[in-house]
């Protein structure tokens, strides 16, 4: 059941929604473990490519998924793996920033939008 469910007796204002904000180190490889309504993440700066996989045991149907990149002096590609179904990688331009964002269905991060800065 997503977190914003509209029940009785639930509360539908918005006010029992989740956010969160997490700022790893730059890894080769990094594992994300979403468990909020709405997860922003924004790793260090890249100074090499790197494979991201989601952890799904904390997510429910509908929570949302935003990542900000931002490249070195080098053009990076970021690829997502486990858990995310995407339209390809994504390369943010040379100390230029980048956002690509997901919504769970209950079994994959699905890919809704990106953008990157030219």
């Amino acid at each position: 059941m997503p977190r914003f469910a509209i029940t009785p007796n639930e509360d539908n204002t918005g006010r029992v929604l989740t956010y969160d904000y997490k700022k790893p180190a730059y890894a080769s490889t990094l594992s994300v473990k979403p468990n909020a309504f709405k997860t922003y993440i924004e790793p260090a700066v890249l100074t090499g490519a790197m494979t991201v996989n989601a952890v799904t045991t904390n997510a429910q149907e509908y929570d949302e998924l935003v990542f900000i990149l931002l490249s070195d002096t080098t053009s990076r590609t970021v690829t997502f793996g486990t858990n995310f179904k995407t339209t390809g990688t994504i390369a943010p331009a040379i100390s230029k920033s980048a956002t690509i964002s997901f919504v769970f269905d209950g079994t994959n991060w699905l890919e809704t939008g990106r953008a990157v800065m030219a």
